[in-house]
């Protein structure tokens, strides 16, 4: 995948912005030699993500490039330390560690499915919380093991919550409500739930006008497939 220019940031002349399809590049000199990688596996990253839900983003995404997880902003204001300096524009925009390597496309997946969230359900559309984070969740595709315990753990003591009663706490929940809705309905499924959940005057139907079941079958259809999936083998 070929970068396709680069010029230097009038704010800083330490960070200089590269170009590809769908991201704008902000990086130091010191992360030249891993930029075409970071790039490839960005454009990589968006084409899965915008293939999945059917979208493409309105404008190119700023991505902020650091060496080490040291380097990511703890707080607000931190965030807002390294977007100035960088010259990002102000507004959503992504920060992405160079190190780990093994770990950058999940990172991408995830942080890039945020985006697209954003857009097709914006967050002042008052939208079930959760549904932001269980959503790239799912698009990253990996399951940490402290997650998988905790429905293992609920599932065994005969605990499985209804969609309608989750919370953005119930985040490994929410994981494997996307990971249900992809396998019971396929992929495209999830921009139709998505746009349904966005949509106040059907959210409390959400199952019912994305894939035409009423949502007690819908609760019911997941507990089983959870019980199947993550019970106890």
């Amino acid at each position: 995948m070929a970068l396709l220019g680069a010029r230097q940031t009038p704010s800083s002349a330490a960070w200089k912005v590269r170009s590809t399809n769908h991201f704008d590049l902000y990086y130091r000199v010191q992360h030249q030699a891993d930029l075409d990688a970071v790039a490839g596996e960005a454009e990589r990253a968006y084409a899965r993500v915008s293939l999945d839900l059917n979208h493409q983003l309105a404008e190119k995404v700023p991505l902020i490039v650091v060496q080490t997880p040291r380097e990511l902003p703890q707080d607000e204001r931190q965030a807002a330390d390294i977007v100035r300096a960088s010259g990002a524009p102000d507004r959503h925009h992504l920060l992405l560690s160079i190190e780990p390597r093994r770990e950058r496309g999940t990172t991408l997946a995830h942080e890039l499915t945020h985006q697209f969230a954003w857009e097709i359900v914006p967050l002042s559309s008052e939208a079930p919380a959760w549904i932001y984070e269980a959503v790239c969740d799912h698009e990253a595709g990996t399951w940490t093991a402290a997650d998988l315990s905790t429905l293992r753990k609920s599932i065994a003591a005969g605990v499985i919550p209804t969609v309608a009663s989750l919370a953005a706490s119930d985040r490994p929940w929410g994981h494997a409500v996307f990971d249900f809705i992809a396998s019971e309905y396929g992929k495209e499924a999830i921009r139709r739930y998505l746009i349904a959940v966005n949509n106040p005057e059907v959210r409390v139907d959400s199952a019912r006008v994305a894939f035409g079941i009423e949502a007690g079958d819908f609760d019911r259809a997941f507990q089983m497939y959870a019980r199947t999936r993550f019970g106890a083998r």
